[in-house]
């Protein structure tokens, strides 16, 4: 009897830990909301209309100011590890016209060290913008789709790259690099809240 008696006594101390040590863990989360200001894009190879991009920030067009925003939802399926993202951005595109992108795909952590992390993410993307055709002196290359007074492109590779730092509790500094090659990357920065 007194053999049962240690071992229950020994099983509720393992449980009484076990609830102690999960307690002092950071919880997961199943949600996140991202904002971000967009921002900055550097351009890959030079471009033949530097005259357009009103907001260069040099002669030769390669770096330009953006001007706009990106929201983002994410819906964990593991753990707080993998998610998937819903995003959209609406800015002020290289010619300071109307522009954006319509983003679903997933994320999943590359890496977490403290308060530290960076996720990648990868899936459809459609972007759209005013018709260069308006501008005086742009030329057509055939790049991007026309469909009425729009420029479009529809892309199944499009991705991210996200690097947060936690604030405080659920809230987290987030940078973005969004890859656009062959064209471009662009930059973004704001706040991640996970809830």
């Amino acid at each position: 009897m007194t053999h049962c008696l240690r071992i229950i006594l020994l099983l509720i101390c393992c449980l009484c830990l076990s609830f102690s040590g999960r307690a002092q863990d950071n919880p997961l989360y199943k949600n996140a909301f991202t904002v971000k200001f967009f921002g900055l894009s550097a351009h890959l190879r030079a471009t033949p209309y530097p005259e357009l991009f009103k907001n260069r920030l040099d002669e030769r067009g390669i770096f330009v100011m953006n001007f706009g925003g990106i929201v983002g939802y994410d819906r964990f399926v593991v753990r707080d590890v993998i998610s998937i993202r819903v995003e959209q951005g609406l800015y002020s595109d290289c010619a300071s016209s109307l522009a954006g992108f319509t983003h679903l795909g997933w994320r999943g952590q590359i890496f977490k060290a403290g308060r530290h992390s960076l996720n990648g993410g990868f899936g459809p993307t459609l972007v759209y913008r005013r018709d260069w055709n308006r501008l005086q002196g742009y030329e057509d290359d055939g790049y991007f789709n026309r469909s009425g007074d729009w420029q479009y492109k529809f892309y199944w590779y499009g991705g991210e790259f996200e690097y947060n730092y936690q604030l405080t509790g659920q809230y987290d500094l987030s940078l973005n690099l969004v890859p656009g090659i062959p064209e471009l990357v662009s930059f973004g920065a704001g706040f991640r809240k996970r809830f």
